[in-house]
């Protein structure tokens, strides 16, 4: 039988689209300079006990001040923050993120100009 748990599970885990998500913002705002102090693209991976099971997926999401926002989040509309981000200390609290590299906006573009790929630069 099959559970609608895991049926979420599938349609909200590893779809890929986080890092389409992370490179349009980090494209957008590569020339603003207050964007690039305090806004960062994160690659890393998450978990939560209740959704993943304790198994880490990676991911990627931005953190802009106190709020982190990810696709799943702004664009689907997923969770009690939809289209508003988490406040950090939540998000954390829930996906348990352990981060791989963060970047500015400015250093996005420039891995894409040099790279031409979205995928976190040595992820």
């Amino acid at each position: 039988m099959i559970k609608l748990k895991d049926l979420l599970i599938e349609a909200t885990i590893a779809c890929g689209e986080c890092l389409s998500y992370v490179w349009k913002v980090g494209i957008m705002n590569q020339d603003n300079k207050q964007a690039n102090r305090k806004m960062k693209i994160v690659y890393g991976t998450v978990q939560s006990k209740w959704i993943s099971k304790g198994k880490r997926y990676r991911h990627a999401w931005v953190e802009d001040g106190n709020l982190v926002k990810d696709w799943q989040t702004m664009e689907l509309g997923m969770s009690n923050y939809a289209k508003k981000g988490w406040p950090k200390r939540e998000y954390y609290k829930y996906w348990n993120p352990k981060i791989d590299k963060k970047f500015s906006p400015a250093e996005v573009a420039k891995n894409w100009k040099e790279k031409k790929t979205i995928m976190g630069w040595e992820w």
